[in-house]
This record gives structure tokens, C-alpha cells and sequence, in this order.
């Protein structure tokens, strides 16, 4: 697997109120991804979105490292 980058930013759009803009970044595995949308807090695609970022973030943030010994600090 080869990982460049993956960067994902939500943030407030500084002019409209109500409205996010997300900025993806992806380059792994062969797949380049550069895109900025915007999405309400009531869009359901955004809505999914943030719940799947969050999921898989904590998945792997649990994840032991494979094939190391983690020591306990």
C-alpha cells in the first residue's frame, strides 16, 4: 500500500452562514483526489460522510501496530 497523503478538513465557510466546506486531499494507491465542496449541517451525504470519517478514525486509531511490539509508555 502506498500512502503520499490523505487530508481531510472540515471547516466553516467564512461568508455564508450554515454552510461547511470540506477540502479533500487523497494520493494513495494510485488514486489522486483533490477536491472542495460544500454541504448544510442537513445534507445527508455530509451528514453520513462525518459519521464514516469518525468511525474509521477511531478504528484505526485502536488498531494495535501489526508485526511491532507496542510498549507501554
Amino acid at each position: 500500500m502506498e500512502v503520499n497523503t490523505i487530508k481531510v478538513e472540515i471547516r466553516k465557510h467564512h461568508v455564508t452562514p450554515g454552510v461547511n466546506v470540506l477540502d479533500l486531499h487523497i494520493d494513495a494507491n494510485g488514486e489522486k483526489i483533490i477536491k472542495q465542496t460544500q454541504h448544510k449541517d442537513i445534507d445527508r451525504a455530509y451528514q453520513k460522510f462525518v459519521e464514516e470519517i469518525i468511525r474509521v478514525s477511531k478504528e484505526l486509531a485502536e488498531a494495535p501496530l501489526e508485526g511491532h511490539k507496542m510498549e507501554e509508555v
